[in-house]
């Protein structure tokens, strides 16, 4: 039953990674978002040891410009540093603000890319606390933001980076009015992309929060416009079978962009996956150099 998923997986990857890169041009920026899993010991079969190189792999064959991922560990950074030195990386640790707890770092082509600036701040009333946790949520949760500079065209962009809390329903919508309101206050008309595991559906009030059209922040426009396949779920919990669609990891992009592709890579091999979630990979063309 499950053998034909897997063979269209492995077949399709490369297939949906090409479409992706022959899209580009020298103005495009190719981003990518991915929640690796955090290195759980209990993970069985699926602890990061046996992982680590399937997830460096993936990044590397996507080619993305730049990557938000989400529940890493330092640990987990320096093993995907050490695999991918054509990329840099930026980030804190969300409990201590340096290498405490779960980072949701930005990685990014130094080829391609130059770094301006970076800062991380809480999803919190208080986001300029570090380790602050804010309203239901269960843990202190973070945004890492960078503004980068095209080396090709001297256009530049922000990104912007998170995880917003699995439990606290309250502090997922409130997440994302301060992160709309932050990314007003830090990129105001300039273009910018945002990564992240939301952990919201497209039918629950967080995404309405992130997407509605508001006169007091900028609209956050869902770069799943541009899929070249069905919407295929993000949250697969190592499932290859799984069915039941949980669309959770999402790229936004301001209307200075144009997403030209979207899609879910779905690289399953042995009836398994490289984490409980799929990595999500676009382009974004820039009509419109600030």
């Amino acid at each position: 039953m499950k053998a034909p998923v897997k063979l269209v997986a492995l077949v399709l990857v490369p297939f949906l990674v090409g479409a992706c890169q022959e899209s580009r041009n020298q103005q495009s920026v190719s981003a990518m978002t991915f929640n690796i899993r955090y290195a759980n010991p209990s993970d069985e079969i699926h602890v990061w040891e046996n992982r680590k190189d399937w997830v460096a792999e993936i990044i590397r064959e996507s080619e993305a410009d730049v990557v938000g991922l989400q529940e890493a560990l330092r640990h987990q950074i320096d093993t995907l540093s050490t695999r991918l030195p054509e990329y840099e990386w930026v980030g804190q640790g969300r409990s201590d603000g340096q290498n405490g707890g779960e980072f949701s770092p930005i990685f990014f082509r130094t080829d391609r890319l130059q770094l301006l600036e970076t800062e991380t701040f809480w999803l919190s009333p208080w986001p300029d606390s570090v380790g602050s946790v804010g309203w239901d949520a269960a843990l202190p949760r973070i945004v890492t933001w960078a503004s980068f500079e095209l080396k090709a065209t001297g256009g530049t962009f922000l990104f912007f980076n998170t995880h917003f809390d699995h439990r606290g329903e309250g502090a997922r919508e409130e997440s994302a009015h301060l992160l709309r309101r932050k990314i007003m206050e830090i990129a105001g008309s300039r273009p910018f992309i945002v990564t992240g595991d939301f952990n919201t559906l497209d039918s629950q009030p967080p995404y309405s929060a992130l997407t509605s059209k508001t006169p007091f922040a900028p609209i956050l426009l869902d770069t799943r416009s541009a899929a070249v396949q069905s919407d295929m779920t993000t949250f697969r919990g190592f499932e290859v079978g799984l069915t039941e669609s949980r669309t959770i990891d999402y790229i936004f992009h301001s209307e200075y962009f144009l997403a030209t592709s979207h899609e879910v890579l779905d690289e399953s091999r042995k009836g398994s996956y490289p984490s409980d979630h799929l990595p999500v990979l676009v382009v974004l063309d820039r009509p419109n150099r600030p």
